[in-house]
């Protein structure tokens, strides 16, 4: 699996992925590591991972050298936590739209599962009592997108089932 490199405090702590792990890119969702290969771009030698997103059916190339902002896959304990997130309460989010889209974009780009979850939430709430601009309603499209892949893959399921678990969350916390 992964291995976690670093020194004793915990400081420029990077995690290195190996084929065959399950990873979260933000922005993209979930995939699985299908290869490490080198490649020379402008005379210089560096390494990538090849990651396949089978909900979009991507590959893409990621630098493996400093911040890939890839993460593991979340466990079944984060995937049950981001669940109860969809059916709690609403957080705060700022009154303008513009404000809104930059504050929700920083929660995805973290690409913990919980930040997503609570974005998708929020918006989905946010659309039902207001309307959405078109810039978060593409986002809120993109967030359900990410989560669902990435309980998808964290439960061996199909997207589409991932997807009615999500909205299944959600309906639980109108109730």
């Amino acid at each position: 699996m992964n291995e976690t490199n670093g020194n004793v405090d915990g400081d420029d702590v990077r995690t290195t992925f190996v084929e065959g792990d399950m990873v979260v890119y933000p922005n993209h969702g979930a995939g699985c590591i299908s290869g490490v290969e080198e490649k020379t771009i402008l005379g210089e030698v560096r390494r990538y991972y090849v990651v396949y997103l089978p909900d979009t059916e991507l590959t893409v190339s990621i630098p493996a050298d400093g911040d890939t902002d890839l993460r593991a896959c979340a466990g079944e304990e984060q995937v049950a936590e981001a669940l109860k997130v969809l059916a709690g309460e609403t957080t705060d989010m700022p009154s303008n739209w513009n404000h809104r889209l930059k504050h929700n974009r920083e929660k995805i780009k973290s690409g913990e599962i919980e930040q997503v979850a609570e974005v998708v939430r929020n918006l989905s709430v946010h659309n039902a009592e207001n309307s959405l601009s078109t810039g978060e309603r593409n986002m809120l499209m993109k967030a359900r997108q990410i989560l669902a892949s990435e309980i998808a893959l964290a439960r061996s399921i199909g997207v589409a089932e991932a997807e009615k678990m999500v909205s299944e969350a959600l309906k639980d916390g109108a109730g």
